[in-house]
C-alpha cells in the first residue's frame, strides 16, 4: 500500500521541481502525473488474472521488484516523452501490489476481522504520503548538480525517484519470505501446502516451535468456491479463453450488480483522492499566496481570478522552486490520513463497514460543498484534507467489500477490475480537474460531491457479509 502511494503521490512533489529541466508545460505535468494511474488501469485486468491463477505471493513479489526498477530508472528521463513512458511502465507494475494486496491480506484474516485488518494496513498509505513529503523536503533542500554529459545533469529531484521507490524494493525482498495465501492454494487443490502454511501461522500466533496443538487435519473449499471450481474445469485452455472464464462469474447476476456498485464507488473515490489530491499542493499554494496580498477570500474566487491557476499558466521565466507549503500540505494530508485510519481501524470491528462507507462518502461530499462558502485559508486546507482523506478511505472499504463478496477463484480479478475502473477516473481527473476548476469552480466541486452522495446511496444495495 505504501509502495503504490509513493509512486502516485510522489509525483506531486517531483513535477514542480523537474518542470524546467524537462521543459514541461502545465498540460504535460497533468498527463505525466496521471501516467501511473493510466498504467495501472491498463494492466490491472491481467494482474488480477495472474493473481487468481498463479498465486498472490508470487505476483506481489515480482511486481514489487519491477515497480522499484521502473520507478528508479525514471530518474534518467530527459523529457516529456521518456518520463511519460517510464511512469506508465511504473504504473503497469505497481497495479499488482495496489490491488492484489487486499486479496492476499484478506485471505489471511477471519471474516469478522477482515475489514479491520485491512483498515490497519491502510495506515501505511498515510505513512507513504508523509514519507514522500519528508524525503522530498529533505532532498530538494539541496542544490547540488552532477554533470553527466552536455545534455544530462543529475539533480536532487532525480534522486527522489530512487528514494521514493525504496519501500517497493524492500517490500519485494520481504515477500520472498512470505507464504502463499492458503485459501488460494485450497482453491487450486493444493490442500497439503495450505495446511502447512496454516500450521506455520498457528506457530507464529502461539509463539511455539511445534504445531502439535493445531486441531485442523483436513481442509475443504467454501461451497461457492467449490461450485466455481467445478464450472472452470481443469483450466487446461488457452490464455484468452482462460481469462474470459475467469471474468465471466463477475459479470453474472447477482455479482454483476455488486461489481457495478463497487466500480461507481471507486470512480468517485479515485477522482477525488487521486485527481484532486494530485493538484492539492498547488491549489493550496495559490490560496495561501493570495492571503499575503488580500483578505481571506473564498477558494473558487481565488482559483478563477484572471486564469492564474497553475494548470494553464505559462511563465516566461521557468520557476522550479518547490515552496515549503507544498511539503507542509502534503505532510498534513498524510498525517490526517494516518490518524483517521487508526481511529477507524479501532472502531470498524464494532461498526458495519457499509455504515462506514456511507459516513465517509457523506463527510467527503459535505466537505467539498463547504469549500464554496468558507473563506478562511486554514479552514479551506482542513476541508480539502477531509474531502481527500475520507474519499480515499472509501477505496479501502470498497476493496474490503469486494474481498468479502466475490469467490476466492475470482477475488483478485474483481479487486483488480474495480480498481482499474477507479484509476481510469483518477487519470482523467488528474489531467483535467485543474481546467474544470478554472472553467467553473463551484460546479466542479458540486459535481464531485454529488457523485459521492450517489455512492452513499448505492452502498445500501450491497449484500451483508
Amino acid at each position: 500500500m505504501m509502495a503504490s502511494i509513493n509512486e502516485a503521490m510522489g509525483m506531486s512533489i517531483i513535477l514542480p521541481a523537474s518542470q524546467c529541466d524537462l521543459d514541461l508545460d502545465a498540460g504535460e505535468k497533468g498527463i505525466v502525473g496521471g501516467a501511473v494511474f493510466l498504467g495501472t488501469m491498463f494492466s490491472s485486468y491481467f494482474w488480477g488474472y495472474l493473481a487468481d491463477t498463479r498465486g498472490r505471493q508470487l505476483i506481489l513479489k515480482y511486481a514489487l521488484f519491477a515497480t522499484s526498477f521502473f520507478g528508479a530508472i525514471s530518474c534518467v528521463a530527459t523529457g516529456f516523452e521518456s518520463l511519460l513512458v517510464l511512469r506508465f511502465l511504473t504504473g503497469v507494475c505497481v497495479a499488482a501490489p495496489a490491488s492484489t494486496v487486499y486479496a492476499y491480506l484478506g485471505e489471511f484474516t477471519t471474516p469478522s476481522r477482515r475489514s479491520q485488518m485491512l483498515s490497519f494496513a491502510s495506515v501505511w498509505g498515510g505513512v507513504g504520503i508523509v514519507y514522500v513529503s519528508l524525503v522530498g523536503w529533505w532532498i530538494l533542500s539541496y542544490d547540488w548538480v552532477f554533470v553527466i554529459s552536455d545534455s544530462f545533469e543529475f539533480k536532487p529531484w532525480r534522486l527522489l525517484f530512487i528514494v521514493n521507490t525504496l519501500p517497493a524494493f524492500l517490500n519485494g525482498i520481504a515477500f520472498c519470505f512470505c507464504p502463499e495465501s492458503p485459501k488460494f492454494l485450497v482453491s487450486r487443490g493444493r490442500n497439503e501446502e495450505a495446511l502447512e502454511i496454516l500450521k506455520r501461522v498457528y506457530k507464529i500466533n502461539k509463539g511455539t516451535d511445534t504445531a502439535d496443538g493445531y486441531a485442523v487435519t483436513t481442509l475443504r473449499l467454501d461451497p461457492e468456491d467449490a461450485i466455481a471450481r467445478e464450472q472452470n474445469g481443469d483450466g487446461s485452455v488457452g490464455l484468452f479463453r482462460s481469462m474470459v472464464q475467469q471474468t465471466l462469474p463477475i459479470v453474472k447476476l447477482p455479482y454483476l450488480v455488486y461489481f457495478i456498485i463497487c466500480c461507481v464507488h471507486n470512480i468517485g473515490a479515485f477522482a477525488i483522492y487521486g485527481g484532486l489530491g494530485l493538484w492539492f499542493p498547488e491549489i493550496m499554494n495559490q490560496v495561501f499566496s493570495q492571503q499575503a496580498e488580500h483578505e481571506d477570500r473564498k477558494v473558487c474566487t481565488i482559483l478563477q481570478r484572471n486564469e492564474t491557476l497553475p494548470v494553464v499558466t505559462e511563465f516566461e521565466i521557468c520557476d522550479d522552486e518547490v515552496k515549503v507549503e507544498t511539503f507542509l500540505y502534503t505532510l498534513l494530508l498524510g498525517v490526517i490520513g494516518c490518524i483517521y485510519a487508526l481511529i477507524t481501524s479501532a472502531v470498524l470491528g464494532r461498526i458495519d463497514q457499509k455504515v462506514m462507507m456511507v459516513f465517509n462518502c457523506i463527510v467527503a461530499g459535505v466537505s467539498g460543498i463547504a469549500l464554496q462558502f468558507i473563506a478562511n485559508t486554514y479552514a479551506v486546507a482542513i476541508l480539502f484534507c477531509l474531502e481527500i482523506v475520507f474519499a480515499g478511505y472509501c477505496v479501502l472499504l470498497v476493496n474490503a467489500n469486494v474481498v468479502a463478496i466475490f469467490p476466492t477463484n475470482v477475488r483478485a480479478m474483481a479487486v483488480a477490475l474495480t480498481n482499474m475502473i477507479g484509476r481510469l477516473s483518477c487519470f482523467a481527473a488528474s489531467a483535467v480537474i485543474g481546467l474544470l476548476i478554472l472553467e467553473n469552480c463551484p460546479v466542479t466541486f458540486y459535481m464531485l460531491s454529488g457523485l459521492l452522495f450517489l455512492c452513499a446511496g448505492l452502498t445500501f444495495l450491497l449484500p451483508k457479509k
